[in-house]
């Protein structure tokens, strides 16, 4: 399997990736257990295809004036460029299976392939960030240099397919890979940093015996495993925090992220 954390290193000393070091990049995450059920990746990956599907058509909407208009949303609307209510890919759906894609090809994760497949591909709905990223690749950056310096989440948004050669071997070189496989379009500490953390709460999910309660979640807090608790990098500042799942959060409470 490649691994990308020498080259990760050198882009962290020289400057050309806009995050702090953190632990995080020096841990290994926890080994899967034995027996793991391996459909639940693809759960997770048919999750973010339906989740994109469901939002994309409500995306430029804020959260109260989507309520207002639509309620809570349980099935596809309308599409305003297809005409028909039905699970249409988004762009970031599409990001996210080239990324496995990619990685599926070359035997793991190499972020000069995956630049390219970026780069010459039509996307459907494509955001600033990445466009401005084409833009730069054509005029013929190196896929380091291309990045756009944006907080946005659309690389966070196509991340979760990086596990995916990390699971039988896992290493501190996951974390590296989310971090370069961030920088590609959206080359921001702030950026980079949520990538590497909702990377990490991905995979405490996976380690979980059963499903988290409706409810569990809450301020400052994401996931966990079987021991109760888990280390998360906030990688943009070069600190870590603990992350605890209280049992059961009080009802109404805000489930706001930590700032």
């Amino acid at each position: 399997m490649m691994d990308n954390s020498f080259r990760f290193r050198e882009l962290l000393t020289a400057g050309r990736i806009r995050v702090r070091d953190g632990e995080i990049f020096r841990q290994s995450p926890p080994e899967l257990r034995d027996g793991f059920d391996f459909s639940r990746v693809e759960g997770m990956l048919l999750g973010l295809a339906i989740g994109n599907a469901l939002g994309n058509t409500t995306e430029s909407q804020s959260p109260r004036a989507r309520y207002e208009q639509h309620g809570e949303i349980r099935d596809y609307l309308r599409h305003p460029y297809y005409g028909d209510a039905r699970g249409y890919p988004s762009d970031d759906t599409q990001l996210a299976f080239w990324t496995l894609e990619q990685a599926l090809e070359d035997g793991g994760f190499d972020p000069a392939s995956l630049a390219r497949r970026f780069a010459r591909r039509r996307i459907f709905g494509i955001g600033n960030t990445v466009r401005q990223f084409q833009f730069n690749y054509g005029a013929g950056k190196p896929w380091e240099r291309c990045g756009v310096p944006s907080a946005g989440n659309g690389a966070l948004m196509r991340i979760a397919p990086i596990l995916v050669p990390h699971l039988r071997y896992p290493s501190p070189a996951l974390w590296a890979d989310a971090a370069l496989c961030t920088m590609i379009t959206h080359n921001d500490s702030m950026a980079v940093a949520s990538s590497v953390a909702f990377v990490a709460v991905l995979w405490d999910l996976l380690t979980m015996d059963e499903a988290p309660e409706l409810g569990s979640l809450g301020p400052g807090g994401a996931a966990r495993h079987r021991a109760g608790t888990s280390t998360v990098a906030r990688a943009a500042t070069g600190s870590d925090w603990r992350i605890r799942w209280p049992a059961r959060w009080p009802s109404g409470s805000a489930a706001a992220p930590p700032a």
